[in-house]
């Protein structure tokens, strides 16, 4: 199996891209939970604890999103071994969180809770409470990073970050 490290990018560099990313998914968490709502499954939220909610959420993501890396790995030859959770932070140990399956051009979402049948794909990842200098560590040992961008606009949507619970 190889690894390679296709993109590191950090949300904070471009913070006017996260502040409309943040406006954009509490207005997809109201909207989410009023649609459950109209279905009958979320009958125990009131409309003042949506609200709520919703108001408590833009600094908890932009916290979260202020230290958080992204990681695009390409996947190639794995013959069913690879594990996401098996990458993490050499210091911190936080792991790999949310890995979201691409296709080998990055362009499609091609799952997120099964690893992909064919032998080579991207795998796209946030990794928690990243430190300057950190060093992000692979099944094989130290996974060598590109210089850290701006999160780009397809990663945005194909990978979109969740908050740890």
């Amino acid at each position: 199996m190889r690894l390679t490290v296709l993109g590191s990018y950090l949300p904070r560099l471009t913070p006017e891209r996260l502040a409309s990313w943040v406006t954009e998914d509490v207005k997809a968490f109201v909207d989410g939970i009023r649609e459950l709502q109209q279905r009958g499954l979320a009958k125990s939220w009131s409309e003042e604890e949506l609200m709520a909610r919703a108001a408590e959420l833009p600094e908890e993501l932009q916290s979260s999103l202020n230290s958080v890396a992204l990681f695009e790995v390409l996947v190639q030859d794995h013959g069913g071994e690879f594990d996401p959770y098996s990458i993490s932070e050499k210091e911190t140990t936080a792991v790999a969180w949310e890995p979201t399956y691409l296709s080998v051009d990055g362009e499609e979402h091609i799952g997120e809770e099964s690893m992909p049948a064919a032998s080579s794909f991207r795998v796209a990842f946030y990794v928690h409470e990243w430190p300057e200098g950190g060093t992000l560590i692979g099944p094989a040992g130290v996974l060598s990073l590109p210089e850290f961008k701006p999160v780009p606009e397809r990663l945005w949507k194909l990978a979109p970050y969740a908050l740890l619970d």
